[in-house]
């Protein structure tokens, strides 16, 4: 099969954490069921005051391109340079797959993700809220947000259990989809809320939405948490908000 995997990994001062995920990734590759598939790792490294991108840049073995911003734009800044870029570069049956750049999203997930979206899927998700999904270092209370926003958004907008989760593979003509439809306003979250946007946006157009278990590591992660939980909160519930009283492009 020609098409490619992109590899999305917007980063934050992420130095410590990108160097054992880009290796697990290699390892992932290297263990592919059929071989390694064309693999292009994009790491949007958004105003790091770290070394994030020598250390995307140390790792051999990986067709890697770093993109920097200067200074720090946010998560929904990194999420637009980088799949702005994908989109200018790839092809329509290529899969775009995004993770957390600080190693708590497992690459081992990918190839069974891959499977779902050759199988049909148009996006598939790493969801916490699948049997078989295991948390791993995350404290109670982070825990309960997790849980009560992926209950209100099923309430809201059936089509898929984890909303907030970044760990996702897309077919990349849903996304170019996604840009030509809303235009400017596809991606116009700021924070963390894009991830919920994007998913909101994609599911009146993706005919399979589909999930697989997530092994969530933050036992694994250096360094602090760069989400700020309540007013993460606050922020996404506005946007239900706005979503679910019929204003689906935005702000």
């Amino acid at each position: 099969m020609s098409r490619r995997i992109w590899v999305l990994l917007p980063a934050y001062n992420e130095a410590l954490n990108l160097p054992p995920l880009l290796e697990g990734l290699k390892t992932t590759l290297a263990a592919w069921p059929g071989g390694a598939p064309d693999c292009k790792v994009v790491v949007v490294d958004d105003g790091s005051t770290d070394n994030s991108a020598e250390a995307a840049r140390s790792v051999a073995g990986l067709d890697t391109e770093v993109i920097v911003h200067d200074p720090n734009q946010g998560l929904g800044a990194a999420m637009r340079t980088g799949i702005t870029h994908v989109l200018e570069h790839g092809e329509d049956d290529d899969y775009l797959i995004a993770l957390d750049a600080d190693n708590t999203h497992p690459t081992q997930l990918m190839p069974g993700m891959v499977a779902k979206a050759d199988a049909g899927a148009d996006l598939v998700i790493a969801s916490r809220f699948q049997p078989g999904a295991e948390i791993h270092g995350l404290d109670a209370f982070r825990t309960f947000v997790s849980w009560a926003a992926s209950w209100l958004l099923r309430v809201m907008f059936p089509g898929a259990r984890d909303y907030t989760c970044g760990y996702r593979c897309y077919r990349m003509g849903l996304l170019r989809w996604g840009a030509d439809h809303y235009g400017r306003e596809f991606m116009n979250q700021q924070g963390f809320s894009i991830m919920v946007d994007i998913l909101l946006k994609l599911r009146r157009k993706a005919s399979r939405i589909e999930e697989v278990p997530l092994l969530l590591r933050y036992d694994l992660k250096q360094g602090a948490s760069k989400m700020k939980v309540m007013q993460t909160a606050t922020t996404t519930l506005r946007l239900l908000a706005r979503r679910f009283c019929g204003n689906p492009r935005g702000p």
